[in-house]
């Protein structure tokens, strides 16, 4: 696991703010986000960089809190079999558009939602973020684990408030019968640095 100088980001974000993505993202919120060429432009790279180091050539992915589907577009043009699931209705409608495969649902509720080993891989790009309470966290690796075929894969970028709480977040998969590590791409540079959770089902 690398190590950190300790960070911890002073601003608050969406997720401090209004707890819930229900919340934030109301009707004029998603158009706005669904429209903006530059967070579709940050969201391609990010699952460009999740494929990378996902490492696998094909299979059956899961994208958590896909949203408007810019990243499950990613990887089904790369190849892959792709469902997007997210929890708020207008998010999958632009999801629909581009043709996606969608679900509605909570990354809380993952075992109700899918039979076991159903996933080559589960992936999120932007999305745990807005998950603070550690029990909830369980909840989301327990459920993750269970719809994993054996050995499965999971890349997980997220924007944690702090190294405190990216640790904490790492440790609760790593309870949760997952191995592997956290990578840092451009660490020293807070505006540019993105976290991922690259880990594997025991």
């Amino acid at each position: 696991m690398q190590k950190s100088k300790g960070w911890k980001i002073k601003s608050d974000r969406p997720e401090e703010i209004h707890v819930k993505p229900e919340f934030f993202y109301t009707k004029q919120e998603i158009e706005s986000y669904s429209n903006s060429n530059s967070i579709k432009k940050t969201q391609e790279a990010i699952a460009s960089r999740i494929i990378e180091l996902l490492n696998i050539k094909e299979g059956k992915i899961l994208d958590l809190g896909a949203g408007p589907g810019f990243t499950s577009l990613v990887y089904q043009n790369a190849g892959f079999e792709v469902l997007a699931l997210d929890k708020i209705p207008d998010m999958l409608a632009k999801a629909k558009e581009k043709k996606l495969k969608v679900i509605e649902g909570d990354m809380l509720n993952l075992s109700s939602l899918f039979k076991p080993n159903s996933f080559d891989a589960v992936v999120s790009a932007s999305a745990l973020q807005w998950i603070k309470d550690k029990d909830e966290i369980r909840e989301v690796a327990l459920g993750v684990y269970l719809i994993l075929k054996p050995k499965g894969k999971i890349a997980i970028q997220f924007y944690p408030k702090s190294e405190e709480e990216l640790l904490s977040t790492a440790h609760i998969f790593k309870k949760c019968g997952f191995e592997g590590q956290i990578i840092l791409d451009n660490p020293d540079n807070p505006k540019k640095r993105l976290i991922f959770l690259v880990m594997q089902r025991n």
